[in-house]
């Protein structure tokens, strides 16, 4: 058999269909830095925040494909591939992790709406 065709075929991939995107463009992780300086007590802080009140998190074990099954928890090396269903530009926001992704879109005022294709590359 194609060695090929044999690494295509095993390598799960999922299509979500008609996915609302409400995430904010506006959004992003910065590190900020805090001073606490109390009585005796005094430190500074560094941390990331995430700074919107609309970020879309979405986890792969919330989605559901196209035939209605859920997607697993985890997926080794996902990829998230966006297909746009209307005129609103939709972007993710950083990488994928094993887990999830964020998504995006630019147009504060629309929603947009999307097909996702989810691939696993390994």
């Amino acid at each position: 058999m194609n060695i090929t065709l044999d690494y295509l075929r095993g390598n799960r991939k999922f299509l979500i269909t008609d996915f609302v995107v409400y995430g904010d463009y506006t959004s992003a992780e910065s590190g900020i830095l805090y001073t606490e300086d109390l009585p005796g007590n005094k430190r500074i802080i560094f941390a990331h925040e995430f700074i919107s009140e609309d970020e879309q998190k979405v986890s792969f074990s919330s989605l559901y494909d196209y035939k209605n099954n859920q997607l697993p928890a985890v997926l080794s090396s996902a990829k998230v591939i966006i297909l746009p269903k209307n005129d609103v530009h939709c972007f993710l926001v950083g990488a994928e992790t094993q887990t999830g992704f964020k998504i995006a879109r630019s147009d504060p005022d629309k929603t947009g709406l999307v097909d996702l294709l989810i691939m696993e590359m390994e």
